[in-house]
């Protein structure tokens, strides 16, 4: 417990500090607009900040070479994520990415409904790197099975995962057939073994981005692959899990991207009903579903290669 909230200086050391009014313990705000710490309704209106846990702090986003986002690097990938839709991926690959080859393609059905989910497994001896890449989802009726579990989620439902995180229900289920039982893991290995240190991308779109994000923490979590070599870029990507999986792919994969294509919904489902934490009790505030930063946003879509992006 703290006197007062403003003598804060750092976002960190606010999220962390309280004070009490009568017998009402009050958690200090970091106002985002400012860089100020202060109580209740010390903020602007409408405007974004952190309370209760440092990890809804900003975070510093590198420039460094290797670590930073370029447009030429998305709309590479995302070319992987367009072959995957289609009948035929290594005829669109040739048009786009001609030096990744496939090595082999996934499909499964991924719910009871008998909707299916896909990825494939690739290789780019050019680029020293393998490729995880998921498709995403394929019609109406499976984005409505992922909606009734978004749902579940907003009320606090997950499924454990690696780290003591949750993740929604139905991400789970996909990832457990296609990835760990549908036989991608098993590949994944044995490539591992014959392309020793090649960089591992991990990427997908909208369903696909959740199991890209999954993979990712998966493989550093399990060791398979060490964290400077894990690379995630995921396109449309919904909130995947809960608080506990945004901080374990924050600290477990350093290179991180969700790119986001204008105004697309799907990034915004499952809704949080307490984004900033300040309604909830802390337990409920951490079983709301939360985004991993880093967020590339392209306010005015893809469509022009002069396109420009923010990333925050």
């Amino acid at each position: 417990m703290i006197n007062v909230c403003s003598e804060m200086r750092d976002c960190a050391a606010c999220t962390n500090s309280y004070i009490n009014i009568l017998t009402f313990r009050e958690h200090c705000r970091w106002c985002y607009s400012t860089n100020t710490c202060g109580g209740p309704l010390s903020c602007p209106s409408g405007v974004a900040v952190a309370t209760r846990d440092p990890f809804k702090c900003p975070l510093k986003i590198s420039n460094a070479k290797g670590r930073r986002y370029t447009d030429k690097l998305g709309r590479s990938l995302y070319a992987l994520t367009l072959a995957a839709k289609q009948k035929d991926p290594t005829f669109c690959l040739k048009n786009s990415r001609s030096d990744v080859k496939i090595v082999k393609y996934f499909e499964v059905e991924c719910d009871q409904a008998k909707n299916t989910c896909a990825g494939m497994l690739a290789v780019s001896e050019e680029a020293k790197a393998l490729y995880v890449i998921y498709r995403g989802s394929t019609i109406d009726r499976q984005l409505f099975q992922e909606f009734i579990h978004g749902i579940a989620a907003q009320l606090g439902a997950w499924e454990k995962f690696v780290n003591g995180s949750g993740v929604m229900t139905y991400f789970h289920g996909a990832f457990r057939r296609l990835f760990l039982e549908g036989g991608m893991k098993t590949q994944l290995l044995k490539l591992k073994e014959k392309h020793e240190g090649y960089r591992i991308w991990v990427t997908g779109h909208s369903l696909g981005g959740s199991l890209a994000s999954m993979t990712a923490l998966y493989l550093v979590n399990q060791t398979m692959f060490s964290p400077d070599r894990v690379k995630l870029v995921t396109f449309g990507e919904p909130r995947t899990g809960n608080l506990n999986y945004a901080k374990a792919v924050e600290l477990n994969v350093p290179f991180r991207y969700r790119v986001i294509n204008k105004n697309d919904i799907v990034t915004n489902i499952p809704q949080s009903v307490d984004p900033d934490g300040l309604l909830l009790t802390l337990g409920g505030a951490e079983r709301q579903p939360y985004f991993y930063r880093f967020a590339v946003h392209y306010p005015q879509g893809m469509e022009s290669r002069e396109a420009d992006f923010l990333v925050i």
